[in-house]
């Protein structure tokens, strides 16, 4: 489920990027290649400093370079985002179904659209279908 509405805000210019993130009930976290952040920084993450891999679909590996702490918008809905992503060698950013519940949300999923809810029940961010 693609979200059209995500903008990637950039610390330089607080100017809106378009960032398609597919949501992903296989992905256990959030992750984006670099080349989908301009203007952010890598950082180390605990898994980029194990050496670890993630493990595809396809039964290939590829290497957690590090994280990045993204600000997001969604102008759907009008609110931002802040969240971090581990940086690899992605042909498309996914945010993980379990990590967006992990974190206190709640996600509902119709014939259109799936919606991220806050515990006060406020939408976070919508993906179309």
């Amino acid at each position: 489920m693609p979200s059209p509405s995500l903008f990637l805000l950039s610390d330089e210019t607080q100017k809106g990027l378009g960032f398609e993130v597919a949501l992903d009930s296989g992905s256990v976290v959030h992750v984006c290649s670099m080349d989908d952040v301009p203007g952010y920084q890598l950082g180390e993450s605990p898994g980029s400093r194990r050496g670890q891999e993630f493990l595809m679909g396809d039964g290939g590996l590829i290497p957690n370079l590090g994280q990045s702490q993204l600000n997001l918008s969604d102008t759907a809905v009008g609110r931002n985002i802040e969240s971090v992503f581990q940086i690899a060698a992605v042909t498309r950013p996914l945010m993980s179904v379990g990590g967006i519940c992990d974190g206190g949300h709640s996600i509902t999923f119709d014939a259109i659209m799936a919606v991220v809810h806050a515990k006060d029940g406020s939408e976070v961010c919508r993906f179309q279908r």
